[in-house]
């Protein structure tokens, strides 16, 4: 799908923050871990509500959400690769690592979470405590790998982060049955706890 703007200087240009699109943000304890969508709000919902619940009070936490009354995915997607709002860009660079919510179309299969970006392990073990917590998971999905350098999720100190790609009706499951949408927070919270420790 195209989408009408590539940047961020461009979108700011026409659209009004704090009408048009919000941008939410706040440090967590340290600079450890930036859980982020650039993609909240109502243009891929509920990725602000996910990201914020696993961020918690523990991690970095930032979403650009869009706030247009229809047309949100078309008028204020700016793609993963070129995503350079200067909040995001500034959390990510002092963070030590990334992890992007993100939603996507279905795609003839509602239930699988597409795993991506360049950092594999931290990518495998959020994929495996997933799997453990009843979710499906694809590590090497057809589309929205997130494996360029440019990639707002892999933008941290070490240069590699997280995506998760989920699919529209599991989100629409989240929204609707919100403890559904809390199994998925508390794996993703857990196996942070221990990729955390393990950086220690």
């Amino acid at each position: 799908m195209a989408y009408r703007f590539s940047n961020y200087k461009d979108l700011a240009a026409v659209y009004c923050l704090g009408t048009d699109y919000l941008v939410r943000h706040r440090a967590g304890n340290g600079e450890g871990v930036l859980v982020m969508t650039p993609h909240g709000g109502k243009i891929e919902k509920p990725a602000s509500v996910i990201a914020a619940e696993i961020a918690g009070q523990d991690h970095s936490f930032y979403a650009f959400e869009g706030n247009l009354n229809k047309g949100n995915l078309f008028e204020l997607h700016i793609p993963s690769e070129t995503f350079d709002e200067p909040r995001a860009l500034d959390l990510a660079a002092r963070a030590t690592f990334v992890i992007a919510v993100h939603g996507r179309k279905d795609y003839g299969d509602t239930e699988t979470i597409w795993m991506g970006g360049r950092d594999t392990a931290s990518r495998q073990a959020i994929g495996e405590a997933l799997i453990q917590a009843g979710f499906k998971i694809d590590d090497d999905p057809p589309k929205f790998r997130g494996r360029e350098m440019s990639n707002i999720c892999n933008r941290g100190k070490s240069g590699m982060g997280v995506q998760l790609e989920i699919p529209s009706t599991l989100r629409g499951t989240f929204t609707a049955q919100p403890e559904e949408r809390l199994r998925l927070v508390n794996a993703v919270r857990a196996a942070l706890v221990a990729l955390t420790a393990a950086r220690v």
